[in-house]
């Protein structure tokens, strides 16, 4: 079945650049809110690639903590490798998200 309506230029555009965000058609868009659902966007297209990256080095991080909580020593070289690795990914995560590496600064060691 068929339905047209009317947009100004104004919300066409923004119809449309919402359902590209979401990887849906401008019609499919449309369905999901008739239908009571509100449509997501989609992450960026390395999402999947940093989120692996990141549980790897809290991985590393935890191993680390339980062998030093185990024997009272900290693999001092290990540590700081990991924190730096964890600092640039989230650099690239906030630069993918926001477009910027504003804040991405602070220092992680503590």
């Amino acid at each position: 079945m068929w339905f047209n309506f009317r947009l100004t230029e104004k919300e066409h555009k923004r119809l449309k650049r919402r359902a590209k965000s979401c990887g849906l058609s401008m019609s499919g868009y449309v369905r999901q809110i008739i239908n009571g659902y509100k449509p997501r966007e989609s992450p960026p297209a390395d999402y999947f690639a940093l989120s692996r990256e990141l549980k790897e080095i809290g991985s590393n991080l935890n191993q680390l903590a339980f062998v030093a909580n185990a024997t009272g020593l900290i693999d001092e070289a290990a540590y700081y490798e990991n924190v730096t690795h964890l600092r640039d990914s989230l650099r690239r995560i906030e630069q993918a998200v926001v477009g910027t590496a504003d804040g991405a600064d602070e220092d992680m060691a503590g």
